[in-house]
This record gives C-alpha cells, sequence and structure tokens, in this order.
C-alpha cells in the first residue's frame, strides 16, 4: 500500500531561500566541476587549452570545444581584444 509509512512522522525539508545548494561526490565517481584555473591570462590560456587536448585524447569532443573557447576568451584577456 502506498500510505504505509513506517516512519510515518516524516517532517518536511524547508525551502532554502536565498542559499546554494552544494552537490557532494562520493568516492569513485566522477566530480562534474572540474578544479578551478588560476593564474594570469597567458596561463590560464596554456591551461585551457591543455584541458581541451586531454579531453579530445579521451573523445570527448564537447568538453574540448568548450574548452577551446575558455582558451580563445583568456588570449583576447591576455591581448586586451575584448
Amino acid at each position: 500500500m502506498p500510505f504505509d509509512n513506517p516512519a510515518g512522522d516524516r517532517t518536511r525539508r524547508q525551502p532554502r531561500i536565498g542559499k546554494t545548494s552544494r552537490r557532494q561526490t562520493t568516492a569513485g565517481s566522477p566530480a562534474l566541476a572540474q578544479p578551478k584555473v588560476n593564474g594570469s591570462a597567458q596561463q590560464k590560456h596554456a591551461q585551457w587549452l591543455a584541458r581541451a587536448d586531454d579531453a579530445e585524447r579521451s573523445g570527448d569532443s564537447v568538453e574540448a570545444e568548450t574548452c577551446r573557447q575558455h582558451a580563445e576568451h583568456w588570449f583576447r584577456v591576455a591581448h586586451d581584444r575584448l
């Protein structure tokens, strides 16, 4: 029966207004967000290109293109071509 609830007194969760929820990953599961790229604009450009190469080698062409677009952004920032 759908209404048989052994813990029948469960309380409802209150909505979190103004607070962001944090997604936690368990050991062994892939993290969805990659680590933050730090450094100067030139360093960020090089790091995004390296990440694009890694994604291409792993067969993820969409991620590779996304990384190349980030690299292009940092190239323009480094050369004041916004």
